[in-house]
């Protein structure tokens, strides 16, 4: 399926994040070609991140000048995004820093225990039972404490790096956790992302499609889109079988974040 000019890539990683090197001048003369009219990034923000053993900052002084003269040069909207690796033991100081910027756009991920990372083979040398019970107990964490966010990303994210395919089993086994989540997004009007990077991975979009199907039986209806590239290479990549999916489930539309605010997006 051809993606609409309007749809708006919402989960894309520029040189900001320390597993890019994507300079964001590539990236909009990228989307440009595609005749989009605007784009985002949302770099990574994790205070004692595991993966790299250390705080995950973006440079925001740095970022704003450069969005600045990228907004003049460039004959396209530029959005500024974030990705927000929660920890609840960071809970005081995540907030203080989202409200220190503007931004267009919040992804909330959890990305690690306070031990391991959850991409990390030591965490998955586990059983899997163990795996998804503590993973999406540290999504519930993130999804209930939190507030200052739009979009969860990449609900499943943990299952790119398991060493078997999870099933439909191992997905109910933690039913009620994933009950809580869904509730608690559709009571404070969060967005479920749809990430393209699990079709490369596992061979399904984040997230499954038993979590989809959950998320609609709980009442859950808004979508956002995300390829989670860090190269311009991914970027929209598989958004087209992300679209086919919404159809086959009735859903028409996708949502986007311009200043925080969210608008809808025809995808026929």
């Amino acid at each position: 399926m051809q993606v609409p000019k309007m749809i708006v890539d919402q989960h894309v990683h520029s040189n900001y994040s320390p597993d890019s090197e994507e300079p964001m001048k590539n990236i909009v003369e990228h989307a440009i070609g595609l005749g989009k009219k605007a784009i985002v990034t949302t770099d990574h923000f994790d205070y004692d991140c595991k993966y790299f053993k250390k705080d995950v900052l973006i440079d925001m002084d740095r970022y704003e000048q450069e969005i600045a003269e990228v907004r003049l040069a460039y004959d396209i909207e530029i959005r500024k995004g974030i990705e927000v690796g929660y920890r609840k033991d960071y809970h005081n100081e995540i907030n203080e820093y989202l409200q220190r910027y503007s931004f267009d756009l919040v992804l909330l991920s959890a990305h690690n225990n306070g031990v391991l990372d959850f991409a990390e083979e030591a965490y998955h040398s586990q059983s899997m039972d163990l795996i998804l019970e503590d993973y999406f107990s540290h999504v519930r964490d993130a999804v209930q404490l939190m507030d200052n966010y739009d979009v969860v990303a990449h609900l499943d994210y943990v299952s790119r790096y398991t060493k078997r395919i999870v099933t439909v089993e191992d997905y109910e086994r933690c039913r009620s956790i994933l009950y809580d989540v869904f509730k608690m997004m559709i009571s404070k009007d969060k967005v479920l992302e749809l990430n393209t990077t699990g079709l490369f991975r596992q061979g399904w979009i984040h997230p499954h499609s038993y979590l989809i199907e959950m998320y609609l039986d709980l009442g859950g209806k808004w979508f956002s889109l995300g390829s989670d590239a860090h190269r311009i290479s991914s970027y929209e990549q598989g958004f087209g079988e992300a679209l086919e999916l919404l159809k086959s489930y009735e859903i028409h539309e996708v949502v986007q974040f311009r200043n925080r605010a969210p608008y809808l997006v025809t995808i026929e």
